[in-house]
């Protein structure tokens, strides 16, 4: 075996190799979902969605605060639009501002970490240190929605286990507009938070 061949076959190795590793560190989600389907997603993500005012907008008569300038935020987050899920559309901003809505833009990017709150304390988990991840639900007494609507007034806590072992009880959860996004056989899949029961990531 001459000098050209060894290197070849080493080169090979090392190519093998890597390409194992990364097969080996691929993540994987098992989403059980409230409706009852299973489904096992390939490149899972946590996405955030958002819509930022890109121009702000006098009020009528002049001197007034911007629209862009709204409670001196820069942007109209889903925490300003309500604490249940909203839609984060240019519809949802039309209907708070009427003809006066501003021009927006919207977007996603994708979490590192996500908040739950236990005791009225919010803790922060990295998503690349959850193992699994399970919701359960409890109906709101004395909702103030509309009476057609209230049934359906929930609470959301979670069950987090963490690949280290670590479990985390939270008495509560609002992830706004984030959903889970992955790949399936079928194509691409976006799964709001509200509709998952458990997620497991496989890594």
């Amino acid at each position: 075996m001459n000098l050209k061949t060894t290197l070849s076959l080493v080169l090979v190795a090392a190519l093998l190799g890597l390409a194992g590793s990364a097969t080996a560190q691929e993540v994987t989600a098992a989403v059980r979902t409230w409706s009852g389907d299973a489904l096992q997603l390939t490149q899972p993500s946590l996405e955030v969605f958002y819509t930022i005012v890109s121009k702000s907008q006098e009020t009528p008569g002049g001197g007034g605060t911007g629209v862009g300038q709204f409670g001196g935020m820069s942007s109209l987050g889903l925490g300003v639009l309500g604490r249940q899920a909203v839609d984060p559309s240019l519809f949802t901003l039309n209907r708070l501002f009427g003809s006066q809505a501003p021009d927006t833009i919207q977007g996603h990017r994708q979490a590192q970490e996500i908040t739950v709150y236990r005791g009225g304390v919010a803790m922060q988990v990295a998503v690349a240190n959850i193992a699994t991840l399970a919701f359960a639900r409890q109906p709101v007494r004395d909702s103030s929605l509309p009476p057609y609507i209230a049934d359906t007034h929930v609470r959301s806590s979670a069950t987090v286990l963490l690949t280290d072992g670590t479990r985390v009880e939270a008495d509560y959860v609002n992830f706004g507009g984030m959903l889970l996004r992955g790949t399936t056989p079928s194509g691409r899949i976006d799964i709001p938070w509200q509709d998952i029961q458990t997620v497991e990531f496989r890594r």
